[in-house]
């Protein structure tokens, strides 16, 4: 645990916020009202497997963890907006009453800590008292699964495998846009930010195994209902 306890002279003296970072694979979140900061979408050390031995036994405290997690697409977005709103509801709370703020990623080591850290030291900027905690931060590294269907994780092989979105709705034996409800969910299963993205998470992970652009179609795969 951080705290920052401003000069008595400040009238932002006293602790008016705290951060709580958690890992939502834990099962045990912070209670109590806070304005909740989802740090998931960011990048994760242990899942890049050229960070993955540099940074698996490191934490969201350590510089290199936290440039890594600042400097992943929609970050500074992220951290933005968290800033502002708690900055807002700062403005608007009554004298003595906290402003607190939960980020959350899967294990609580890197993301959720990088990101807590980060609002708080811009809520120390704007002259407000602020306490992080991370609770989660020396727990275990968690194994992460994402749990697609049968049929999203089919239509993400198809896509990856060169197909485009009609093919796999034709191979599929599926309505196009059912197809892209597969793929959507496939994308959110993932946390990727794009299908292209998706399919580099699920190579990855190993539960994709790409086949070269135009490899013939297969008539193999389940229909989807």
């Amino acid at each position: 645990m951080t705290s920052d306890l401003m000069g008595s002279q400040s009238p932002h003296a006293l602790i008016q916020t705290v951060i709580i970072s958690y890992g939502e694979g834990h099962h045990d979140a912070p209670r109590g009202d806070a304005l909740r900061v989802d740090a998931r979408p960011l990048r994760n050390p242990p899942e890049d497997p050229a960070m993955r031995d540099r940074m698996l036994h490191s934490t969201g405290l350590d510089p290199e963890v936290r440039a890594y997690v600042l400097s992943s697409p929609g970050a500074e977005r992220l951290i933005d907006r968290s800033t502002r709103r708690a900055l807002a509801l700062l403005g608007q709370a009554r004298t003595g009453r906290r402003v607190d703020l939960h980020v959350v990623c899967g294990g609580g080591r890197h993301r959720s800590v990088a990101v807590a850290e980060e609002v708080a030291e811009r809520l120390r900027a704007a002259g407000y008292g602020v306490e992080t905690e991370h609770p989660h931060i020396a727990r275990p590294i968690l194994r992460w699964h994402p749990q697609l269907t049968e049929h999203e994780l089919a239509a993400l092989r198809l896509l990856a495998s060169g197909q485009h979105h009609l093919e796999v709705a034709e191979d599929l034996r599926v309505r196009p846009e059912t197809a892209g409800r597969l793929l959507h969910r496939a994308q959110i299963h993932l946390r990727a930010r794009t299908l292209y993205e998706a399919v580099a998470q699920g190579c990855a992970l190993g539960i994709i195994d790409p086949e070269p652009p135009g490899y013939p179609h297969r008539r193999s795969a389940p229909p989807a209902p």
